[in-house]
């Protein structure tokens, strides 16, 4: 099958796309894709008409083949179609270029129109396939084009050397594609909203719950996402976890979480992940802004405002530049007359409006600097949302949240794409009915701006209650903290420990004679290292190692050798509710580490601590031991070993000669 320049161009926009036309697909009709063809159409007729007045008839052909026009050597060949076995191009003008000494005699140029002022990489690197064509076709190579372009039919000439080559590697790529049985994989991308294919593309990633749903995920991230082997947006909602931030980036501000919001579109909450910071100190006045982006011209601003118990919308509207003035000047004047504004505006479009039109026009006002302390007070309400606030939705378009939010507008398709259409139009029609449809568009914008402002005050409210689920007044809309908790305090205070057997508590009093005090620079999750303590037990002194302290609790060992040191990790965020002892506390190595594993003593249960005789006999010594229960417990140890019974303050023990010597590994050993 031949890749025709509307394949080609497809490409460029959505591989998708363009392997639905190659396979001879049909999509929906969408008045934006009507209109936009109707469009080129209406900027080349005038164009053409032109062209053909300033030569003979004979110079030029309409509609003709490449060799028969290059056989009468035309000057100029109107919708022309250049065709290979695997290329065909529908070029709306060739132009023979003057022959030199060293090059060709009928060499023709590719020209194309396009009514926007500015041009793309895309519109260049048609223009190379049509080239591409050209030199496939008559073995000669243009080494230029011609794009005849916006309101001023301006003329750009594009060098084609470094464009061709591009143009080559696509079709390779399309080729490929078209090879292969399998579609390519696939990617929703900003083309949708004006795409045919919208409706069959968005049911297709909904069905498979595909990653290009979030609308902020690049083809990159989607890529390394694949790599984990994550391919839908529910998947990736279980990745998510929350992180408490470190002090040193708290006021570093967080990047944004593609997983939480997949989290919030699976559990169709809205989540928080941080106090959202609306600072409106004035009058709030929601500001939206209608444009042509490729002209920079502004044709409609809407205010809208609360005056006493009711809100007043405000809209100016010009017909061309030269009334843009007029209605940047009126806006300022009604501004002025609120008392402290504020704008309110969502996303970049309206702060790029305020500083284009003070460049262009100065204050306008009666009042110097008004428009530099209005630019100074605004709110972006997308930068306070963004990274904080995450909504159930794929994207964070005002379209999307303000419905989710229960707005509705008045034309079901209405988008940034429908404006810049119904602007078309009414200036080509004049009809009353377009510049009706722009305002109400424009009013409901407003209004929607009005209601998620309210809807970001009420979470900044509820995003300092403690409670993680709360509702937005008594509305059907559910939020969550996505956030780790914070404990009641931040430092590492040890506090007054509560023991479940009286005995640990004598142990702690003998091990810390005076109180404790917390150590104020020690991290959170470091060990702590205590010495040996001696404690007479009988006849025997024996060294009572181990009440390891915690932030929020204790560890207890009672037994340990001598010169062994004591390491042991933060185990819980709270006290323990059972009595915990080391998991493999006792090692016969020197200076070994205990990881601070830890287990609840269980009568039934093996706790596994293996200890040397002389360290059992230290546990059968404490006063404790008498209390604690299960297997290798003190009881245990001595119904093994044949020991007393307890008697008095503690177990009588039988331990071997040289109990008051060193009590070294290498001691131990002799």
């Amino acid at each position: 099958m031949r890749i025709t320049e509307a394949i080609f161009w497809a490409h460029l926009q959505c591989k998708t796309k363009s392997y639905l036309k190659a396979s001879g697909a049909i999509g929906e009709q969408r008045a934006f894709t009507e209109w936009e063809g109707q469009l080129v159409e209406d900027f080349q007729r005038p164009l053409c008409l032109q062209l053909r007045s300033n030569y003979p008839e004979d110079a030029y052909m309409i509609g003709s083949s490449l060799p028969h026009a290059q056989r009468k050597q035309c000057a100029l060949v109107f919708d022309c179609v250049v065709q290979t076995p695997e290329l065909q191009s529908s070029i709306p003008l060739l132009a023979r270029v003057s022959s030199s000494a060293t090059g060709p005699h009928n060499l023709y140029i590719p020209v194309r129109f396009l009514p926007r002022e500015k041009l793309t990489p895309h519109d260049k690197l048609l223009l190379a396939f049509d080239a591409l064509v050209l030199s496939v076709a008559t073995s000669q190579a243009p080494p230029f084009g011609k794009i005849i372009h916006g309101s001023a039919y301006a003329i750009a000439k594009i060098p084609l050397d470094v464009w061709m080559a591009s143009a080559r590697a696509v079709v390779d790529t399309i080729a490929t594609q078209q090879a292969n049985i399998t579609p390519p994989p696939l990617g929703l991308n900003k083309h949708c909203a004006a795409c045919e294919f919208q409706g069959r593309c968005r049911q297709t990633a909904r069905e498979t719950d595909d990653l290009s749903l979030l609308a902020s995920m690049t083809d990159k991230e989607i890529k390394k996402q694949h790599s984990k082997g994550i391919f839908s947006v529910t998947q990736l909602s279980y990745t998510f976890r929350a992180r408490r931030k470190p002090k040193r980036f708290v006021s570093k501000a967080a990047p944004y979480s593609h997983a939480l919001k997949a989290l919030a579109i699976r559990e169709r909450k809205i989540h928080l992940a941080g106090k959202p910071d609306l600072p409106i100190q004035g009058t709030p006045v929601y500001l939206d802004v209608e444009g042509i982006p490729d002209r920079d011209f502004y044709y409609l601003i809407g205010l809208r405002v609360k005056s006493s118990d009711a809100y007043v919308q405000h809209s100016w509207w010009a017909n061309d530049r030269s009334e843009e003035q007029q209605i940047w000047e009126a806006f300022l004047h009604t501004v002025a007359t609120i008392d402290r504004p504020q704008l309110i505006y969502y996303g970049s479009y309206e702060t790029t409006f305020l500083k284009r039109m003070q460049e262009r026009y100065g204050e306008a006002s009666p009042y110097p600097g008004f428009v530099d302390q209005l630019m100074a007070a605004s709110v972006n309400l997308l930068s306070v949302i963004y990274a904080k606030i995450y909504f159930p939705t794929y994207s964070n378009g005002l379209k999307e949240i303000a419905q989710y939010l229960g707005f509705q507008w008045s034309e079901s398709d209405a988008s940034g794409l429908s404006a810049i259409m119904w602007r078309s139009q009414w200036a080509v029609r004049r009809e009353s009915r377009f510049q009706q449809q722009l305002t109400i568009y424009n009013a409901e914008d407003c209004a929607a701006l009005q209601r998620l402002t309210e809807c970001v005050s009420a979470l900044a409210v509820k995003a300092e209650l403690p409670h993680s689920a709360q509702r937005i007044g008594c509305e059907n809309i559910e939020i969550a903290l996505a956030q780790e908790p914070l404990p009641e305090t931040s430092r590492g205070e040890w506090g007054t420990p509560q023991f479940v057997y009286p005995d640990f508590a004598y142990i702690t009093q003998k091990r810390h004679p005076k109180p404790m005090t917390p150590y104020k620079s020690k991290p959170k999750d470091a060990y702590a290292r205590i010495g040996t303590q001696e404690r007479l037990t009988h006849r025997y002194s024996h060294p009572l190692q181990g009440m390891v302290c915690y932030d929020c609790g204790l560890l207890f060992a009672p037994v340990r050798h001598d010169p062994f040191s004591w390491y042991a990790w933060r185990l819980a965020t709270s006290s323990p509710s059972c009595t915990l002892l080391a998991y493999c506390h006792a090692s016969p190595v020197s200076r070994a580490e205990n990881p601070g594993r830890t287990r609840p003593l269980d009568a039934g249960f093996d706790h596994g601590v293996a200890l040397s005789p002389r360290a059992q006999g230290r546990l059968l010594g404490c006063p404790c031991a008498g209390r604690v229960v299960g297997r290798r417990s003190a009881a245990d140890l001595a119904t093994a070993q044949g020991w007393d019974a307890p008697s008095g303050g503690g177990w009588q023990c039988q331990t071997q000669a040289g109990d008051t010597e060193s009590f070294g590994p290498k001691r131990a050993e002799k």
